[in-house]
């Protein structure tokens, strides 16, 4: 590939991104630059180490990301899903701590009103409940005052 096609597939695969958002293929488009660097500048001229060079970049740009960088750059708050947060319901199937249970909020969300539910105390069947945050799945709860 010319200097110019492995620029070009750097910069599709960072403008990728922003359609398949994740932050991993724009690792692969800025090894795709710096493989055109190095293709342009003359450095390496063997197409099979142009190849050698962009996917060893990419997994190390990868492991750098997602083994130290990672954390430093994410908050608290864009781990939680702010949508059902402070959302009120029921207790419908009994809530302690290692044990989950169900809930029913009063207001559904895209049409569920039932949920599996864990919370850090004990909520008995019947008690109101509000939503702290969502873990995948599963909401996490706490008795409503």
């Amino acid at each position: 590939m010319t200097p110019v096609m492995w620029l070009a597939l750097g910069v599709f695969l960072v403008a990728l991104e922003i359609v398949i958002p994740g932050f991993v293929i724009f690792w692969f488009g800025l090894s795709g630059i710096i493989t055109a660097f190095f293709s342009f500048t003359g450095i390496i001229q063997n197409e099979i180490y142009l190849w050698i060079l962009f996917f060893v970049s990419s997994v190390i740009f990868l492991s750098l990301w997602f083994g130290l960088f990672r954390k430093h750059f994410k908050s608290e708050e864009e781990e939680r899903d702010p949508t059902l947060t402070n959302l009120i319901g029921k207790c419908t199937a009994y809530i302690e701590k290692g044990r989950p249970g169900e809930v029913e909020l009063y207001e559904g969300y895209h049409g569920l009103t039932k949920w599996k539910a864990e919370s850090s105390e004990t909520i008995l069947e019947g008690e109101e409940i509000q939503v702290v945050e969502a873990s995948g799945i599963k909401l996490i709860v706490k008795k409503y005052n």
